[in-house]
């Protein structure tokens, strides 16, 4: 096995729109990723919350797995590699937005009209982050070593 994800889903759910994706890694994967968000559904003016770990699934035994966000300008847009993944049409734009991802759910606000210092999200703190507009954003799992056959799901859930 090595990484696999899902595509990303779009529901709507009380006027918000919702995004879920799931990345599952193999043991000898630093970093993990989702595919890019889907064209012409995250409206990237506007807030939304990044929700990681929703199972609540134990990732692995490093003493940290933090958040990074990435954004791409063009359709063809995708991270590849492993430790230190890179990007065809895009660039990080938001590094450790999440301290550390632990079997609890961590949020972070992703606010384009966000002028204060970036707040990193950690257990019991939503963090802000202003990471800018783009028409296409991936999030990275930047570990150092996965337990087998991890899975982390992703929510992002904007209001319409």
């Amino acid at each position: 096995m090595g990484l696999t994800q899902t595509a990303w889903t779009e529901n709507s759910v009380n006027g918000k729109l919702v995004l879920d994706c799931t990345v599952t890694v193999a043991a000898n994967y630093a970093d993990s990723y989702t595919v890019k968000t889907p064209a012409r559904t995250l409206d990237p003016t506007k807030p939304w919350m990044l929700y990681v770990n929703t199972a609540g699934t134990t990732l692995d035994t490093s003493p940290a797995v933090p958040v990074d966000i990435w954004a791409g300008y063009d359709s063809d847009f995708e991270l590849t590699g492993d430790d230190g993944p890179t990007a065809t049409s895009g660039a990080e734009i938001a590094t450790a937005v999440i301290v550390d991802v632990t079997a609890e759910t961590v949020a972070v606000l992703v606010d384009p009209n966000y002028t204060g210092t970036a707040v990193q999200s950690d257990t019991n703190i939503v963090g802000v982050v202003n990471a800018g507009t783009a028409p296409y954003y991936a999030i990275n799992l930047d570990g150092t070593t996965h337990l087998s056959n991890a899975a982390c799901h992703f929510l992002i859930v904007q209001d319409q």
